[in-house]
């Protein structure tokens, strides 16, 4: 049901908290240099070829409602965010070359997703069966 337009505009279904806290392995890509005609549902459909997306965005101004160029792919694990950082970086998505790469930290200066830290902790994860999916 995620992406599927009702009353002409996209429904996004996403997990609970508590049920989201296991599935952020932190697997979080941003996109970049997006063409102002790519949606949700664009995004979500592209990067679905390299993996499980749990979600995609494209955050919006919040007083013209346009898009504001770049957007975000959340992955269940890294094997499917390195496929898409290679599948992706640099391709053409709606006559525009994206930019494909693991998204900043969120409270932190500089520091991006995909650390070594990370991938050891959602593979501890995965083999204590913790994953979501």
């Amino acid at each position: 049901m995620n992406m599927i337009k009702l009353y002409g505009k996209p429904i996004r279904v996403n997990k609970s908290a508590q049920e989201k806290a296991n599935v952020d392995v932190g697997a979080n890509l941003f996109v970049g240099n997006l063409d102002p005609l790519v949606d949700e549902k664009q995004l979500y459909d592209t990067f679905s070829a390299f993996g499980t997306v749990v979600y995609a965005s494209v955050p919006k101004d919040t007083e013209s409602g346009q898009p504001k160029g770049y957007g975000f792919v959340h992955y269940v694990d890294f094997e499917a965010s390195d496929a898409a950082i290679e599948g992706m970086n640099g391709q053409y998505l709606c006559n525009r070359p994206v930019t494909v790469n693991y998204a900043f930290k969120k409270d932190t200066k500089g520091e991006r997703h995909g650390s070594a830290a990370e991938r050891l902790l959602a593979a501890q994860r995965k083999k204590q069966g913790m994953a979501a999916f």
